[in-house]
């Protein structure tokens, strides 16, 4: 099993073992069922299929098979198993719920969070910080403030993952001032250290704010106090440097990261082009070593952010939406410029046109 890497392979490890009567046993059954729901070239219909085959599954593997809902992105079937083990009567543990609040997560399923709500408090798993931690995160994600507070509040002894939750969850809803307050309790009250996830949260909220100061100040504390600089934190910082129009920071930070990604060079373009510098945006653009839709969405947006764009401009548009295989929006550029700006369209827009229709039937 451990050298396993196809479901070819593990087929023929399950023969063997059906022929010697092992997976009737539950701990070869499960490292079967572990690899099909959990691992990249697990299938996990095979995985339910040998779920039904077993007499007596054990907690490890409904959490396996909840998990690998999860995973797969069929949060309700995920769901629909723990609903399995309440029926069954089996014996759960902290992880069982956290991996159904994660199923939960994935279809906007609050009610169903709720009812798992209800199973750990029949269960006695209230007081437990790991499944209290995945309460706090399920109802933040999901928008419901007041049961996620009151969780959180309820907690007797927070840890860095039961803060972070709360101030994630209050920046991915826009909640910025009650997340910079979360923040600043953590460095007053408790003696939890902010680790890297939490700084990229309440970077978010300056982002949103366009809070210079406290963006400024919130950089200089992960420089002070050797919080782990990863290039996700990094992007974090970068892009709280470009929101809030600080772009000399920005591109100190931009030239500083030694690992960038698409994120960092879409974030600094986007920055140039969103404040009018259409010049170092496209140099920057034209070093980037692959683009998405995004990056040249920025490009687009800065060739026509004036509200009367001049037919330079436009070659720009149409041929950011030429590259980018942006079809429809190239048509409404082109369509636009008799119709809306009042402008007769030049050989370099026709070419434009042609560029990106035929790259459409390539």
């Amino acid at each position: 099993m451990e050298s396993c890497t196809s479901m070819l392979q593990l087929k023929q490890i399950q023969a063997h073992m059906t022929r010697n009567a092992l997976i009737t046993h539950t701990f070869p059954a499960s490292r079967v069922l572990a690899f099909c729901a959990l691992s990249d070239s697990g299938d996990t219909n095979h995985a339910h299929l040998l779920l039904s085959q077993l007499q007596k599954p054990n907690t490890s593997i409904w959490n396996t098979m909840i998990r690998g809902c999860s995973r797969a992105k069929t949060g309700q079937t995920g769901v629909l198993f723990f609903c399995q083990m309440v029926q069954k009567g089996v014996e759960m543990d902290c992880r069982s719920f956290v991996f159904a609040f994660k199923a939960c997560e994935q279809f906007l399923g609050v009610l169903e969070g709720k009812l798992v709500h209800c199973v750990v408090w029949k269960m006695g798993f209230v007081c437990t910080l790991l499944v209290q931690n995945g309460l706090v995160h399920f109802y933040g994600v999901r928008g419901c403030w007041g049961l996620a507070r009151q969780v959180f509040d309820e907690i007797s002894e927070r840890d860095v993952v039961s803060w972070t939750s709360m101030i994630d969850g209050y920046s991915k809803h826009k909640w910025c001032d009650e997340a910079v307050k979360l923040f600043d309790s953590i460095l007053m009250y408790s003696d939890v250290k902010p680790i890297e996830v939490t700084m990229i949260a309440v970077l978010s909220s300056c982002s949103q704010k366009r809070d210079l100061r406290l963006g400024k100040t919130f950089d200089e504390y992960v420089k002070t106090r050797n919080v782990t600089r990863s290039l996700n934190l990094m992007n974090a910082i970068l892009d709280m440097y470009v929101k809030c129009g600080c772009l000399d920071s920005a591109r100190e930070i931009f030239d500083t990261m030694g690992v960038r990604d698409v994120f960092s060079w879409t974030s600094m373009v986007n920055g140039y082009a969103k404040n009018g510098e259409l010049e170092m945006a496209r140099a920057l653009f034209n070093e980037m070593p692959e683009r998405n839709v995004v990056s040249w969405n920025a490009m687009i947006a800065g060739y026509s952010q004036n509200n009367q764009p001049d037919d330079i401009s436009l070659v720009g548009v149409l041929s950011a939406c030429s590259h980018g295989g942006l079809v429809a929006q190239g048509r409404e550029y082109f369509q636009n410029m008799k119709r809306k700006y009042s402008m007769e369209p030049k050989k370099e827009h026709y070419a434009c046109m042609i560029d990106l229709l035929v790259e459409l039937d390539s």
